[in-house]
């Protein structure tokens, strides 16, 4: 992480990090607490997301997070939308949501726009909190590749 970035920029390379599947890089701007929520049925931690995105992107490897209309509320507070995109090319599991198996379907995911908001210290993001949307988070992805698991939002 630059010193001279701005937390637009922060975010803004950290998204582009995990649209790449560079988890590494992704990780340098997460704070040692970081925490991630609105998402998943539960907070996870930054190992717990990191490691839930590396599970997903086992499958679907060329998903894309379409961060856009980002805005810089405050310097500590950094707000977007994101469209999930993809297509599964093999299977994955995802161990941290004790997930089964998921099989390869070759089905293609497009959820719904959610917003999203990130908070940042010095220590770089804090907090991304993702306000839920009906057939989006973890259960409408997999709903999207024909999986109905009892994940409750």
């Amino acid at each position: 992480m630059n010193t001279s970035d701005t937390p637009t920029d922060i975010v803004r390379n950290f998204m582009s990090a995990l649209d790449d599947n560079n988890l590494d890089t992704a990780a340098n701007y997460l704070a040692d607490d970081f925490q991630f929520s609105g998402w998943t049925p539960m907070p996870l931690d930054k190992n717990g997301f990191l490691g839930m995105f590396k599970d997903i992107k086992e499958g679907i490897p060329g998903l894309l997070f379409n961060l856009h209309n980002v805005l810089e509320q405050s310097e500590n507070r950094v707000t977007g939308t994101m469209q999930i995109k993809g297509y599964q090319t093999d299977s994955f599991i995802i161990p941290i949501l004790g997930t089964p198996p998921i099989p390869q379907t070759a089905n293609s995911v497009s959820l719904p726009t959610e917003d999203v908001t990130y908070q940042l210290n010095d220590s770089g993001i804090v907090a991304m909190v993702v306000q839920h949307t009906s057939g989006g988070g973890i259960t409408g992805l997999l709903r999207q590749l024909g999986i109905d698991l009892p994940i409750v939002q």
